[in-house]
């Protein structure tokens, strides 16, 4: 469905999260806490969400707005003109649900498409709902953290996660499951598989000797100590003890 005029000039460029799939969401009790800041922001940056503070609900239309550098692996989010006019660029709004008080494993709140368009994308794909990232119960697989201890923050949670898996889901509408593959960045592979290959990233970021204060390696463009430091320090204490991390 076509978006509403643009209300973000200013483009945000991003490190995708590597969507994954499985059968369970395992989530567990808790909340994301949003302060004004956060408020302001997503007002500003995506103002036909809405924040049921009573429920903790923030939902309606997301907009995305956005193009992928498949040279820098990075999704620039925006409407500006040099966006705009970006080979993947697209335009289109999705109707969400995002609960603040159902946290997953990651330490994320769940993310739900209620329109059910992405079942309507995969029957026309002749593929099952969790080849496009779904649950069974219809939330999002956006990603993994899955040594999670790092806090995410409602910018990092929509901008590096949620706006980048509507657009996978988006371009996959509008070109095909095989093209979304080709053409965008990388998944992970379905359950216990994809873990390792996420542990396998994890330990390469591990081999990089990076100081605390020295870009992650990931290319998220934080530093080393608020992006994958507390992952690989789990990870390394987990071998060390001989115990598994999975």
């Amino acid at each position: 469905m076509a978006g509403s005029a643009a209300t973000v000039v200013k483009p945000r460029v991003v490190k995708p999260s590597k969507p994954w799939s499985t059968a369970s969401a395992q989530r567990t009790q808790g909340r994301l806490s949003l302060g004004q800041a956060d408020l302001e922001w997503l007002g500003a940056s995506f103002p036909d969400l809405r924040f049921d503070a009573e429920v903790g609900v923030i939902a309606d239309e997301l907009e995305v707005r956005a193009a992928y550098d498949s040279g820098e692996d990075k999704l620039r989010i925006g409407s500006d003109d040099a966006t705009a006019s970006m080979d993947l660029y697209l335009s289109d709004s999705f109707s969400i649900r995002t609960d603040l008080a159902a946290l997953d494993r990651n330490g994320w709140p769940a993310v739900f498409e209620v329109s059910g368009r992405y079942a309507k994308v995969a029957e026309r794909e002749n593929v099952e709902t969790i080849d496009l990232h779904f649950f069974p119960n219809g939330a999002c697989c956006l990603g993994l953290q899955f040594l999670a201890g790092r806090r995410t923050t409602l910018k990092e949670f929509i901008d590096e996660l949620v706006v980048p898996f509507f657009y996978r889901l988006a371009y996959t509408d509008l070109h095909g499951l095989a093209a979304s593959r080709d053409s965008l960045w990388a998944e992970y592979s379905h359950g216990e598989r994809g873990l390792r290959e996420y542990l396998a990233d994890v330990a390469r970021i591990a081999t990089r000797g990076l100081g605390r204060n020295d870009p992650c390696a990931c290319g998220s463009g934080r530093k080393y100590k608020r992006c994958h430091l507390v992952e690989v320090d789990r990870l390394r204490r987990a071998q060390t003890a001989g115990s598994s991390v999975l």
